[in-house]
């Protein structure tokens, strides 16, 4: 594991230990992981299958993929992130394969999984192409890559204004400073990680394209939003504007 990936690594670890209290991150209702199982059912269907979960952190995919009868493993570069997964599975009494492991050099067999997939990933990996390219390679022929995404890097001055208000809210009743660095990589990590800039970031569907792989859809997630905003204080929603999008597309 290179410099960069290193220090990726241990930030995730320094977050995970309330990474599922944030909105937008962990479960907060029954309602929101109910609108996640139905997505979830939609684009994967119900018999059970063979699935990866990449950048697995605390295991919100790969739980909620479990719980719905299919046979999950989660990988992740954060020891700190799958040990909070581990807990959560064993508390919930599911069996899921948590492993340590690179989204770019994965520790898994090739044509293995029916499914891959991850969630909110793509903007915090240095090598996008190298690593749609690994994913690629696990899956089975006519296998599935899943990436849940979002237009949080997209430039829109109606979410600055949003999130402007939403963090003088914060600051008004939480008495803290929410334009603090805080839970933010450092410039040194951001210079090298493509896709949160704002062209790479609205270029998804292309780089999966680009990747070889067929029939690529994109696929809004407006009702996982809707449920999720819904249970959000009205400063947690100011903060959170952003829409997620769901990219697919088949092995060849």
């Amino acid at each position: 594991m290179d410099e960069i990936k290193r220090e990726i690594a241990l930030k995730w670890n320094s977050w995970s230990k309330d990474y599922d209290e944030q909105y937008s991150h962990g479960l907060k209702s029954e309602a929101e992981k109910k609108q996640w199982e139905i997505f979830l059912q939609e684009i994967l269907g119900k018999e059970p299958k063979q699935i990866l979960d990449i950048g697995t952190g605390t295991g919100f995919l790969a739980l909620l993929l479990a719980e719905l009868g299919h046979n999950c493993t989660g990988v992740d570069i954060s020891e700190g992130m799958m040990k909070v997964a581990r807990k959560k599975a064993q508390k919930a009494g599911l069996k899921v394969s948590f492993r340590m492991g690179d989204a770019e050099n994965l520790p898994s067999k090739e044509n293995t999984f029916d499914i891959v997939i991850n969630r909110h990933l793509l903007w915090t990996i240095p090598n996008p192409e190298k690593d749609l390219s690994e994913w690629i390679k696990v899956l089975k022929p006519g296998g599935k890559l899943v990436i849940i995404d979002g237009d949080w890097f997209y430039k829109n001055i109606n979410y600055d204004v949003q999130r402007f208000f939403g963090k003088l809210l914060t600051a008004v009743t939480e008495f803290k400073n929410p334009w603090n660095k805080k839970g933010d990589y450092g410039n040194n990590i951001k210079e090298n990680l493509p896709m949160i800039k704002d062209k790479n970031a609205r270029n998804i569907q292309q780089l999966v394209r680009n990747a070889g792989l067929s029939d690529v859809k994109v696929i809004p997630m407006e009702e996982v939003d809707r449920v999720e905003k819904g249970v959000m204080p009205l400063k947690n929603r100011l903060m959170n504007p952003y829409k997620r999008i769901c990219i697919t597309g088949i092995k060849k």
